[in-house]
């Protein structure tokens, strides 16, 4: 009887010895797994604060360079190595003093040019804005003469960020639509169109 009992209380010792083990194996590997899932999300985090920054710098070239004119800070959004791609511009534009030019070039254009940011996307180092600009032509844009005629265009200009600054844009816009706005060009009428 002796030996049943010791048996007894040597498997019930072994069956608890074994359910600690296998309670603390759980709890360490659902601790491990915790630990993975707050790295993952931290990771998560550290990229969508990222991303959130570079959408920050890509509102601020908008809103701070052409909208309220400030060409200096184009010095600190943009690489001095930065390239523009613009529709409009027949090359690329490098550098910063290129982006400064055609900004002013805008704003001379258009003295009440205002964008408004009308989406923002961001995944990784990219930034996708599409925006609308609104202005009344009071100079020479393109070797268009002021028509003191208010225009309406809508672009996306997409932007990759690189140690917070910008390293490329690429901006695609209607500037048919500007130019037929602003009588430039004319499009046949549906009679003409048909012939």
């Amino acid at each position: 009887m002796r030996a049943r009992i010791f048996g007894t209380q040597r498997k019930a010792r072994f069956g608890r010895r074994a359910r600690s083990v296998a309670v603390t194996a759980v709890g360490a590997g659902a601790l491990e797994l915790m630990r993975r899932l707050v790295r993952r999300g931290g990771e998560r985090q550290g990229r969508d604060s990222m991303t959130e920054e570079n959408k920050r710098i890509a509102r601020r070239a908008i809103e701070e360079i052409y909208n309220a004119g400030k060409l200096e800070v184009v010095d600190e959004l943009l690489a001095p190595e930065c390239v523009s791609y613009d529709v409009a511009m027949p090359e690329p534009l490098r550098g910063r003093d290129a982006l400064k030019q055609q900004a002013q070039g805008y704003r001379s254009a258009f003295p009440d040019l205002r964008l408004t940011i009308d989406q923002q996307l961001a995944e990784g180092d990219s930034v996708c804005t599409r925006w609308t600009a609104r202005g009344t032509h009071r100079g020479e844009l393109f070797g268009i003469a002021a028509t003191n005629r208010e225009a309406t265009t809508t672009g996306i200009t997409i932007d990759k960020v690189r140690d917070g600054r910008i390293v490329e844009s690429r901006t695609n816009w209607d500037a048919l639509g500007l130019m037929q706005q602003l009588g430039a060009i004319s499009m046949p009428s549906p009679a003409e169109a048909q012939a």
